[in-house]
């Protein structure tokens, strides 16, 4: 109870504090080199803004600082945030996201706040969870100032054999701005360790094998497989306030645990929007109280759009 009641606190006041800012939802280090796949397997403390149901998927306190630059237009973001998914079975994060488009220049700048909750159902096999923002938006050459509330809302269903699948929906409370839209996110995702060990064979492990989100390959008793470690993730984007009707982004990601400290990841992600094609890779290193990640992105059809992040995980053992 003392520690929920500190993770209100600490919203409230970020929610006040909150002081002009470009509207964007964060995406974290791993979700980059993901490519966004992410929805479906969203395990870290970023599962606050791409599906907070992916909230109670870990059982943890975690706090994390992810900063993250786009090489292109000069944009910065850096989040804080924190989870306790330990105290209940009520799971809750807080984040805070400033976002500051040429940042020398001081041309736009973003603050947000987001409170997020999520819940298990079924031992975890169905889990929901909300999402609600604060947003604070200034831009200094278009004289556009955003003030406005809205929320996302989550689903991750964990099913046999390693699937799981997600859907989201974000900004479901109106606001007229292109900048914060009303959008939707769907996702799946393919832990090959018990398919592997049905193809070639394995061998019943209780505890599992930790896959690169963190989660036990294997769920229950399920059979280890020589591709354990390995997942395949797929996930479809879908934005409906643009100036051309219904855009979506489609994308696949892979991420592999090797020697189960240093997860590596790849991906293809499809703009339609900007008609885009993107790459992006990572890489990072987790031991038990502590993870790092980087990721790269890289588009092949505008060389010149790059971005970088990178984050750091602590994972208190209260």
């Amino acid at each position: 109870m003392r520690t929920g009641s500190f993770l209100v606190v600490v919203a409230l006041v970020l929610l006040t504090a909150a002081a002009p800012a470009v509207a964007q939802d964060f995406v974290g280090a791993r979700a980059l080199a993901l490519g966004e796949a992410y929805r479906a397997n969203a395990t870290g403390n970023d599962a606050i803004y791409l599906n907070p149901a992916g909230l109670v998927m870990l059982t943890r306190y975690a706090g994390e600082l992810h900063y993250q630059i786009d090489l292109e237009d000069e944009e910065h973001q850096l989040d804080l945030s924190v989870v306790d998914s330990k105290t209940g079975e009520l799971a809750a994060g807080i984040g805070y996201t400033f976002d500051g488009q040429q940042f020398t220049k001081r041309a736009s700048f973003q603050h947000t706040a987001t409170l997020a909750l999520a819940y298990p159902f079924f031992g975890r096999a169905l889990n929901v969870g909300a999402g609600f923002k604060y947003v604070n938006v200034s831009d200094a050459f278009l004289g556009n100032y955003l003030n406005a509330l809205s929320a996302d809302v989550g689903v991750l269903a964990a099913l046999p054999m390693g699937v799981s699948l997600a859907g989201v929906g974000y900004n479901l409370i109106p606001i007229k701005s292109a900048r914060v839209p009303l959008a939707a996110g769907f996702g799946a995702s393919l832990d090959l360790g018990p398919l592997s060990a049905l193809v070639f064979g394995g061998a019943p492990s209780p505890g599992g094998q930790m896959s690169a989100g963190g989660l036990p390959s294997a769920r229950g008793m399920e059979l280890v497989g020589p591709l354990s470690g390995l997942t395949v993730e797929f996930d479809w984007y879908l934005d409906f306030l643009t100036l051309y009707g219904i855009q979506s982004r489609l994308s696949t990601g892979v991420e592999y645990l090797l020697f189960e400290v240093v997860p590596l990841r790849a991906a293809w992600l499809y703009d339609q929007q900007t008609d885009e094609h993107v790459l992006s890779a990572g890489a990072g290193f987790i031991v038990p109280y502590f993870g790092l990640d980087v990721a790269y992105q890289q588009s092949v059809t505008a060389p010149e759009h790059r971005a970088f992040a990178t984050s750091i995980k602590v994972f208190l053992p209260l």
